[in-house]
């Protein structure tokens, strides 16, 4: 038997910290030295999954798959039970049937275990196109949630959300009482918008680039980019794709199509990734993307550069999540591995979390 704690036999300590919540792996590495060295090794600069809710359940937690070391870690997030949830830069936005939005950090709560750091945003009531129904659905009200920067990180940031199902665009500053709209600009509907180079960029039903002008009393979204400047093969992709997604990757603004089914039960058949160069107004067809993969589906659209020594995220990929249809696309070959265990609805589909590292959890795991 060991003498003390610290001589426990590191495989049995390592067994233990994979059984544990996050937060507690957190503390488990705080002990010592050697427990820090014999707990599993985990990444926060590569993409969680946020698993589907299990409604079966009273547990007040939610659970986040690792891909980097393939564990599926609990934390304690009773905000986030029974609600809609969305992600941005590693912060998920909640909407409930009560139609109140928060939003909070799921790894700074597990490494903080700070309980009071919900961000509270104004209700749905607060946007001006809202209207009182008793039949309408507050898990069905939003579409899409995309932050300016992480509010760990800077208090200038901007909520931008699209509303269900294709707009208007609604957005939201801190210190506001209410949301603001964007309408967008001629008849068509906005399908995905991420912030590019310092501003929100969006994209309609055509194909078309907008771009939106926050400042000011009289907020505008105007194109920049008119889908019929295209060459005609692409225009044929975009009104034949079933999905389309904005994605920045290395600074470049990608368009992502996504073709498939357009029957009630979705299943994608391929993808088709276009380089937009909104100074050059040229679109080009990307037959690879290198060691770089995206993630696309109701999370905000981002991509990362994959680590060729690790081998947890698959390079020149697309993961996508979509209702029932979840999975992989492989750019070099067109193939598509399908997610068999998926069983999600169109409201409680799993997320890609873009983690990023703040400050409080890098002190955090540098404790001992």
């Amino acid at each position: 038997m060991a003498a003390n704690w610290s001589d426990l036999f590191p495989e049995l300590l390592e067994l233990c910290s994979r059984r544990l919540l996050l937060e507690d792996w957190f503390a488990f590495r705080s002990v010592c030295s050697t427990w820090r060295a014999a707990a599993f090794k985990e990444r926060f600069d590569y993409p969680w999954w946020m698993l589907e809710d299990d409604k079966d359940t009273k547990m007040e937690w939610a659970e986040f798959y690792s891909p980097f070391s393939s564990q599926i870690h609990k934390v304690v997030l009773p905000e986030v039970k029974g609600k809609r949830c969305f992600s941005s830069r590693g912060w998920i936005l909640t909407i409930g049937k009560d139609w109140k939005i928060h939003m909070l950090n799921p790894l700074s709560r597990a490494a903080s275990r700070y309980r009071d750091d919900v961000i509270e945003i104004p209700s749905a009531d607060k946007f001006p196109s809202w209207y009182p129904d008793p039949e309408s659905d507050p898990m069905s009200f939003l579409k899409k949630f995309v932050l300016s920067a992480s509010p760990a990180s800077s208090s200038n940031y901007v909520v931008m959300v699209i509303l269900w199902p294709c707009g208007p665009l609604g957005f939201w500053k801190p210190g506001n009482k209410e949301w603001k709209e964007l309408p967008p600009p001629g008849a068509n509907n906005i399908t995905d918008v991420i912030h590019y180079r310092g501003q929100f960029v969006a994209l309609n039903s055509k194909g078309s680039i907008v771009t939106c002008d926050l400042d000011g009393p009289d907020p505008t979204a105007q194109v920049i980019l008119e889908a019929l400047e295209m060459p005609p093969e692409f225009r044929d992709s975009v009104s034949i794709s079933t999905r389309k997604y904005l994605v920045e990757s290395a600074g470049r603004l990608l368009l992502i199509l996504a073709f498939g089914s357009k029957t009630k039960n979705v299943r994608t058949t391929g993808f088709q990734v276009l380089d937009v160069d909104l100074d050059a107004r040229k679109w080009r067809k990307l037959d690879s993307m290198g060691n770089v993969s995206l993630f696309v589906g109701f999370n905000s659209s981002f991509s990362v550069q994959v680590d060729e020594n690790e081998q947890s995220i698959e390079p020149n990929c697309i993961y996508f999540t979509w209702c029932r249809d979840s999975g992989i696309y492989h750019m070099e070959d067109g193939r598509i591995e399908f997610d068999k265990e998926a069983d999600f609805d169109i409201f409680d589909s799993r997320l890609a979390i873009s983690l990023k590292q703040p400050p409080s959890i890098a002190s955090s795991l540098g404790a001992c």
